[in-house]
């Protein structure tokens, strides 16, 4: 008998043909000639014995008769896991890189801000996920130093995605998450320093013009000195733009 793999549930092992008889056929991943164990998935058109049963209608001894290069489906929306694994879904690409979201205001703009990291990538999933806090700190309104919690969410952007032959993504399609992250990180290094030497230029530029003040008119020195240096702290941050995507080493 011939037919075509209905429907897999890879963590159960165990799926549904659709037989040219048009009948449902039970097969379990044991039933797989073991040569096209890598080959199941829904779509693929196999080949195998029919066997009745009080339950219903079971395949056995099967073989996977398609060549066809393997494809997949991704999901819709990007996919978070505190573990190392999505139920139901292979894992086809897993990056040697570290993405961190963080926010000032609530846990899960944290976590929005690490999923737009991953997003960045072209990735569809992030694994290991972890939430952790830091503090960070500020002039108070009066004296002082004003400190607040910082949330953070941290994890390893993937790919994930479910074998189909009607599908459209071949494996090179989810794969080279790493090729990536090295272009974007090295991009992104690139322009934080950028904005570190422009906020150096700044502030070189900045003093001389305090140190003009001072040689020019000494009684009002002490005001432009103090105007500039603290106009100076509002216009020349210098923005990390890469700390967010980390190597793991």
């Amino acid at each position: 008998m011939t037919g075509t793999i209905k429907t897999y549930l890879n963590e159960k092992n165990y799926g549904f043909i659709k037989g040219d008889d048009s009948k449902d056929y039970f097969f379990h991943k044991s039933s797989i000639n073991e040569h096209d164990l890598n080959k199941i998935c829904e779509g693929a058109l196999v080949t195998f014995d029919q066997k009745a049963t009080p339950k219903g209608y079971n395949a056995v001894k099967i073989s996977i008769n398609s060549s066809s290069n393997i494809k997949y489906t991704i999901p819709n929306n990007i996919y978070t896991s505190k573990e190392n694994k999505i139920k139901g879904w292979d894992v086809v690409d897993v990056a040697d890189w570290i993405v961190h979201g963080s926010s000032r205001n609530s846990p899960d703009e944290a976590k929005q801000d690490m999923i737009n990291g991953v997003n960045l990538l072209g990735a569809n999933t992030v694994l290991n996920m972890q939430y952790y806090k830091t503090t960070g700190s500020e002039p108070g309104t009066g004296k002082g130093t004003h400190y607040y919690t910082i949330h953070n969410f941290r994890g390893q952007p993937a790919n994930i995605g479910k074998k189909n032959l009607t599908a459209h993504l071949s494996y090179s399609d989810l794969v080279g998450i790493n090729n990536t992250a090295r272009k974007l990180k090295n991009e992104l290094i690139r322009k934080t320093s950028e904005a570190k030497n422009k906020r150096l230029i700044f502030w070189v530029i900045l003093l001389t013009i305090i140190g003009l003040s001072w040689i020019i008119k000494k009684d009002i020195a002490m005001f432009v000195s103090i105007g500039l240096i603290v106009l100076g702290f509002f216009l020349s941050h210098a923005t990390d733009y890469d700390s967010w995507l980390e190597e793991l080493k």
